[in-house]
């Protein structure tokens, strides 16, 4: 039986002596985006952030209840919204892709749905989306890299 301990025990200082050995500092990360893809990046948001500004465009069109003048500023100026911002969302590192990806997802969907509401000149659905799509529009800003 001492020989079974002893032997167990030289296997546990052995398998103690590995683990230590492997264990060290945490490696530091490089940055996440090159200088290239912060300049992508960069671009791709200046553009998105122009038709963001845009939007504030639509807030009047509604509140005057033009249906037909926000339905054509919808396919218009903010046409190329969801593209713009699915490409962008792609640059992005995998952890942030996701969100800005279902953000943007959900921008276009309440664009649709204020589309919607100006076809059926529905006010209240109309405002609630406009409110909703600016919020989720915020989000997405927010992962941005700095």
């Amino acid at each position: 039986m001492a020989r079974y301990r002893s032997i167990l025990t030289f296997v546990l200082v052995i398998l103690a002596a590995a683990l230590v050995s492997c264990g060290g500092p945490p490696v530091a990360q490089g940055p996440l985006y090159s200088t290239a893809q912060l300049e992508q990046i960069q671009r791709y948001s200046t553009d998105i952030q122009t038709l963001r500004d845009r939007m504030d465009e639509l807030s009047p069109l509604i509140e005057a209840e033009q249906w037909n003048d926000v339905g054509s500023f919808i396919h218009g100026p903010l046409g190329e919204l969801r593209v713009r911002m699915a490409r962008l969302a792609r640059s992005l590192e995998p952890k942030a892709q996701k969100t800005a990806q279902s953000s943007a997802k959900e921008v276009f969907e309440h664009l649709i749905a204020i589309d919607e509401a100006a076809q059926t000149r529905d006010f209240d659905k109309a405002t609630r989306n406009y409110r909703e799509a600016l919020r989720d529009f915020d989000a997405f800003f927010q992962l941005l890299p700095g």
